[in-house]
């Protein structure tokens, strides 16, 4: 039985490991920078929700500031490309985006 579940999982770590470098692999499309960056920020959020450093509205906001770059993201990559024009405007504004939860979370608002 044991050897049954560590084969189990074995298979599964492999096909989780190995989906992402198959999925949107279209050349000039995936930008794992972009997405890292994405899931700092969505980490940064829950950990300003949790500790309290963010209101309900505030942490509102920046999701919904989130939301807004994933579309854009979307719509760039859309055509099968990502430029470097269209890079350098995500990371403007996931820029923008990281200064806004910073000054949300060290703001004298709490919940």
């Amino acid at each position: 039985m044991k050897t049954f579940v560590a084969a189990v999982v074995t298979s599964l770590t492999l096909a989780c490991v190995a989906a992402p470098s198959y999925a949107g692999d279209r050349a000039g499309v995936r930008d794992p920078h972009v997405n890292a960056r994405q899931a700092r920020q969505q980490a940064r959020i829950v950990e300003g929700v949790r500790s309290g450093e963010l209101t309900r509205r505030e942490a509102h906001k920046v999701r919904e500031d989130q939301r807004d770059i994933r579309q854009l993201e979307r719509a760039y990559k859309s055509d099968g490309t990502l430029t470097a024009a269209e890079r350098r405007d995500l990371n403007h504004e996931l820029n923008q985006s990281s200064r806004q939860i910073r000054r949300q979370k060290h703001d004298a608002q709490s919940r």
